[in-house]
């Protein structure tokens, strides 16, 4: 029986021509010479990685971002966090087999490419620098998925949040930087009724959801938030407490969200009732910071987890760090 690397091989193809890149790897700059830089999408799944966009911007060298495959039975194999860095290292070494290798993530997408950068250097192609934007410990993650399970408002969790999501993926590629790090064009929990029917709630938030520009029919929300649910299970399906121990040569980064607050002020855009979370509002974060002790640790004037990525001045630290490492 085939190892779940093996089977990533055969998805991936190893193909190494530029041109046709597999379907995952998106290129987010025009550079096309020089080593390659790869960061891993985070939770939100293929809406995330547009949030990578400043970081891509100031690389001198190309810069691709890696988004989860669609719902398909092909994949079923993709169950637990390291099964699909795996696929995901397959799929980096398609583009380029050697290294040494540049990565980064956010939030789950850091958990991601941890395990990325784990494989990597297990199999003795070196990491040359590792980014971790705001890491969340997994208990807390099973958490926060669990929410989405419970009883009732479980569905309206899931859908609030995808709907957000998928608004602010929106602002990031018709790129409105002055819409990016509001909340204004999101859709307030306060702005649904507390109908008891779910089909009817649904009909509410896609009608808001196109008013501030979804372009989502009903069906194709549905699918969308079917795809994040289905991402985070696979992804909390067998936990994750792997550590390893870096290169000599590694530059590791780790920057955290300096509030400290999980949700804080992006509750009303993610969760039905802000009690659901508040067990989960602090200290999300504190075994990463230990596991990456040996990392540069910095921290930004981020609000919440949730927008460090949305602000523009609060990831300059960030993205000057990307522009020093990132340079050909």
């Amino acid at each position: 029986m085939s190892t779940p690397l093996e089977d990533a091989k055969n998805v991936a193809g190893y193909s190494n021509a530029f041109a046709v890149l597999p379907t995952e790897v998106v290129h987010m700059n025009s550079v096309r010479k020089g080593k390659p830089v790869f960061w891993i999408h985070a939770a939100a799944g293929g809406s995330s990685i547009g949030q990578y966009q400043p970081m891509a911007d100031v690389s001198q060298r190309p810069f691709f971002a890696i988004k989860p495959p669609l719902i398909d039975i092909n994949h079923y194999w993709l169950q637990g966090l390291e099964a699909r860095a795996a696929y995901y290292v397959a799929l980096i070494k398609s583009v380029e087999p050697e290294g040494p290798f540049d990565l980064g993530g956010y939030s789950m997408g850091s958990t991601m490419v941890y395990e990325v950068a784990r494989q990597l250097e297990g199999a003795g192609n070196p990491v040359r620098s590792l980014i971790l934007i705001d890491p969340t410990d997994m208990e807390y993650v099973k958490q926060w998925a669990a929410m989405r399970n419970l009883p009732d408002v479980g569905k309206k969790n899931l859908f609030l949040m995808s709907m957000n999501f998928a608004l602010t993926s929106q602002r990031f590629n018709q790129n409105k930087p002055d819409q990016i790090a509001t909340l204004d064009p999101l859709v307030h929990r306060n702005l649904l009724s507390d109908t008891t029917s779910l089909d009817d709630w649904l009909e509410e938030i896609v009608l808001l959801g196109r008013q501030r520009g979804l372009r989502l029919g009903k069906d194709q929300f549905k699918l969308r938030a079917l795809q994040d649910y289905q991402l985070l299970e696979s992804l909390i399906a067998h936990g994750y407490s792997r550590r390893f121990k870096p290169g000599k040569e590694m530059r590791g980064y780790v920057f955290i969200n300096g509030s400290g607050n999980m949700h804080g002020t992006s509750a009303p855009y993610i969760l039905m009732d802000d009690e659901m979370g508040a067990a989960l509002e602090r200290g999300y974060n504190a075994e990463w910071l230990d596991a990456c002790s040996s990392f540069t640790q910095i921290a930004l004037s981020s609000t919440t987890h949730f927008m460090p990525l949305q602000e523009a001045d609060t990831l300059k630290p960030c993205v000057d760090v990307c522009r020093e490492l990132y340079a050909r």
